[in-house]
């Protein structure tokens, strides 16, 4: 499409009004004092396609401004002197960011890449290394605790508290769990936000017989369990586990037979899952929803 011409004869695209040239500025003045348009606004709003007046940054829509009644190719000199617009390696979405070795678009498609470079990382690492390096992580704590002189208040000591004594913390800690009084992990909000999303009631740490379930979907007999991979030893990323993984396992199957023993149907899902196959958690949820009616 040809650019606006001064010296070219102009007809009104509004009214029809024509004009051998507008070196004089007598087609400006129809605009204002018919229109109420300055003749930018004329050749935006009617003359030019809205492609030419669109910023050509490919993320930016904004409109551009007229220079002698030409279009710039950019609505600011930011658009003009970015580069490409880089892609989320995970979802795809072009995605425009200061630092060019950003990989993902947002912070959930960067926990995903975490989860993915993490589980990639424990299937490509032998077992034997695998056993180091985590002896390493658990053992950073009590090495920090040697090298400064400070050992744990009860390092070598038994019998510091009573069979009631520990009952009662245990009891005083479930009920902590209970209000709520703490932090929920990035799994668990990632099922509350569905589950809210789908208007889907529920409560959240439901404490029953002793244990606490993540979630129960109220009206139902369905319980939610979220267990990260690590925690509960994920058999995906562990072909064997250490003493705290064997611990919470152990904790896992009296809670299993808490569930089935009162009639509770009992859903978990593992970090891996949620992190990357969510669609498949929602199918599990719904499925088990549909079939408690």
């Amino acid at each position: 499409m040809d650019v606006y011409d001064a010296k070219q004869p102009q007809t009104c695209l509004i009214c029809g009004f024509t004009i051998n040239h507008n070196r004089q500025g007598r087609f400006t003045s129809h605009l204002k004092n018919e229109h109420n348009l300055t003749l930018d606004n004329y050749l935006i709003s009617y003359f030019y396609p809205i492609e030419m007046v669109t910023c050509q940054y490919i993320l930016c829509h904004k409109k551009v401004k007229l220079r002698r009644g030409i279009p710039n190719k950019f609505c600011s000199r930011r658009c003009r002197g970015k580069g490409e617009p880089l892609t989320c390696v995970i979802c795809g979405r072009l995605f425009d960011e200061k630092h060019r070795q950003t990989k993902t678009c947002s912070r959930e498609c960067a926990s995903k890449l975490r989860s993915q470079n993490t589980g990639k990382w424990h299937n490509e690492m032998p077992d034997e290394q695998k056993k180091v390096h985590f002896k390493n992580i658990i053992s950073k704590t009590a090495n920090t605790r040697k090298i400064n002189g400070t050992p744990s208040w009860n390092s070598g000591k038994t019998g510091v508290y009573s069979k009631e004594t520990i009952e009662k913390i245990r009891q005083a800690a479930l009920k902590q769990i209970e209000r709520e009084t703490f932090r929920k992990t990035s799994i668990e909000r990632a099922i509350e936000h569905f589950l809210v999303e789908q208007s889907i009631p529920y409560k959240y740490s439901f404490i029953f017989e002793g244990a606490q379930f993540d979630f129960l979907l109220l009206g139902t007999n369905i319980l939610i369990e979220c267990d990260g991979d690590f925690w509960h030893g994920n058999p995906k990323f562990y072909s064997s586990f250490y003493k705290i993984q064997k611990r919470i396992k152990a904790r896992d199957i009296e809670k299993n037979q808490i569930a089935v023993a009162h009639g509770y149907t009992l859903l978990r899902f593992w970090e891996d899952e949620i992190k990357n196959d969510f669609e498949n958690v929602k199918k599990r949820i719904i499925n088990a929803l549909l079939a408690t009616t």
